[in-house]
């Protein structure tokens, strides 16, 4: 099991809320391509407060990752399209279940069914 993990927290300026989500969204390809993260999600709560969380196998993961280019680029950005700087925080996980092969991004992959609909039921 992934033990340890980050949590950032992003709080967007009001019209600068779509930069901060596109910036998220493309940063998928600069994680996959650090290899220290086992998962990784960006988050959206409300209209202007956005997440990272990711896991990882070990301490030397997370601390690789701390300098990798998806957090300098974040903090670069920061004074443009954020209202305080991103909020870094070093979590322990204490239990977690993933599960392969699902992809929750918005890629539909329907499932074909043979069903019969009866009238009267």
């Amino acid at each position: 099991m992934n033990k340890t993990a980050l949590y950032i927290r992003l709080e967007a300026k009001p019209d600068k809320a779509k930069q901060v989500e596109e910036f998220l969204k493309n940063s998928l390809p600069s994680v996959v391509e650090e290899g220290e993260s086992i998962t990784w999600y960006a988050l959206k709560f409300t209209d202007t407060a956005f997440g990272i969380f990711e896991s990882f196998v070990n301490e030397d993961g997370r601390k690789s990752h701390l300098e990798g280019k998806v957090l300098q680029a974040l903090f670069a950005i920061s004074d443009e399209l954020l209202d305080e700087k991103p909020i870094v925080i070093a979590v322990d996980l204490l239990a977690s279940k993933i599960v392969d092969d699902i992809d929750i991004t918005g890629a539909a992959h329907p499932k074909k069914y043979n069903l019969r609909f009866v009238d009267g039921l």
